[in-house]
């Protein structure tokens, strides 16, 4: 992935209107020992689950575009040793497009980041899961569904910051 992509990426996931539910770091001491890094090298950690019966229902009409988004972002410009994210995204029948007209786009999309700015982070992981017992399902002519999950770690330091390759 490009740089100008993953940049979008997290510009277009922080400020995104999150339909699904969102999750929220916590920075916390380190249980594990001492730290070579600054302020005890904290941890930053979600746990982003949305579950339901039947998952989004989309009614289209035609030449909309359609999205429903679960974030977890964990974010630290430095004093972090470790970000993690673990996001389930469940419902037991769906999601479902009904299509009235063709020409709609729907996008259903779990997105994991991590992003250390200074780089000293130690250990960046993510476990995401999106599932459905029966669908996803879409009825009807020509409209576009995709269902999507994303997980991407970032780190950098010094003038490359935000640059480290995905892990």
């Amino acid at each position: 992935m490009h740089m100008g992509k993953r940049t979008a990426l997290l510009v277009a996931t922080m400020g995104a209107l999150v339909i699904g539910g969102a999750g929220a770091a916590d920075a916390a001491e380190s249980a594990t020992g001492p730290s070579t890094l600054p302020l005890g090298g904290g941890v930053q950690q979600n746990r982003c689950d949305s579950s339901s019966l039947i998952g989004t229902i989309e009614i289209t009409g035609g030449g909309e575009d359609i999205t429903n988004e679960t974030n977890c972002v964990n974010y630290s410009e430095s004093g972090v040793s470790e970000q993690k994210n673990r996001c389930r995204t469940h419902s037991v029948v769906g999601p479902v497009t009904i299509a009235l007209t063709p020409g709609s786009e729907v996008t259903n999309r779990t997105n994991c980041i991590n992003v250390s700015e200074s780089g000293a982070v130690t250990k960046q992981s993510n476990d995401c899961r999106s599932t459905s017992v029966l669908g996803p399902i879409t009825i009807g002519p020509g409209t576009e569904v995709t269902n999507e999950t994303n997980c991407l770690n970032m780190a950098g330091s010094g003038e490359d910051q935000g640059s480290g390759a995905p892990q």
